[in-house]
């Protein structure tokens, strides 16, 4: 039969007074470590959100073309000397892609204290003149810059300055000429959106029609240039014709 050991009643020898405090201290000691952790937290906290010591002091702006920095800063609209973990990096962005120039933007935070904008510009594909105001035109028909300079190699529109979608037709026609059609065409003219024609640098004119089929009337009119006549059309690009 086993006999079972006790601990005495009395603790003589002060063994379970060690253990209590022992167990005291280790409690102790894990509550400084949290409160230690909460106070180096919050202070950080504090230090990022509130205090001036990591403030937005700079803005760096990449990517500009026809943008000016003092247009770009206007718009995003940042508290300057306000804490830099409290920017709003998506709102930021946001303002800034309402610019026309614009084609896409990130924002991010570089701390200490600067805020990077990386900007890319829309890319003039057609030109609208007026006078001596030249607006241009990107792949999608969107106007977004107008000014005196006209960007070398790019297609005038003769119509359309008012007209959205028409604009979006003649950027659809242009932005698939082949390169050996695009190298001899100065214009795209057309009143209606199936009255499209393209100028030729020669004279010549050709027919496209409706934006429709753009790349195959692009492929039918490469080898129909080496007939010669004055129009040609390939508005039903299966059925080409010449005059």
């Amino acid at each position: 039969m086993s006999t079972r050991v006790t601990e005495p009643l009395v603790d003589v020898t002060g063994a379970r007074k060690r253990r209590a405090q022992a167990r005291l201290r280790r409690r102790k000691t894990v509550v400084g470590v949290l409160l230690g952790v909460l106070v180096l937290f919050g202070g950080g906290a504090w230090l990022m959100g509130y205090s001036s010591v990591f403030s937005v002091d700079k803005v760096t702006i990449s990517g500009l073309a026809t943008l000016t920095y003092d247009e770009v800063v206007a718009t995003a609209a940042l508290p300057l000397g306000g804490p830099l973990a409290r920017v709003d990096t998506g709102e930021v962005a946001s303002r800034v892609a309402t610019l026309p120039a614009v084609a896409s933007v990130t924002v991010t935070q570089q701390f200490p204290h600067t805020v990077a904008i990386d900007i890319t510009e829309r890319t003039p594909l057609l030109v609208l003149v007026r006078g001596s105001q030249v607006t241009w035109v990107d792949e999608h028909g969107v106007s977004f810059h107008t000014g005196k300079d006209r960007p070398d190699g790019v297609l005038q529109a003769k119509e359309g300055s008012g007209d959205q979608e028409l604009l979006s037709a003649y950027a659809a026609v242009a932005r698939t000429l082949p390169s050996v059609v695009r190298e001899q065409t100065s214009a795209i003219k057309g009143s209606t959106l199936d009255s499209i024609a393209l100028e030729l640098t020669d004279g010549r004119t050709v027919v496209w029609g409706s934006p429709e089929d753009s790349e195959l009337k692009g492929q039918v009119l490469v080898p129909l240039l080496s007939v010669k006549a004055r129009v040609y059309d390939v508005s039903a690009p299966t059925n080409p014709t010449t005059r």
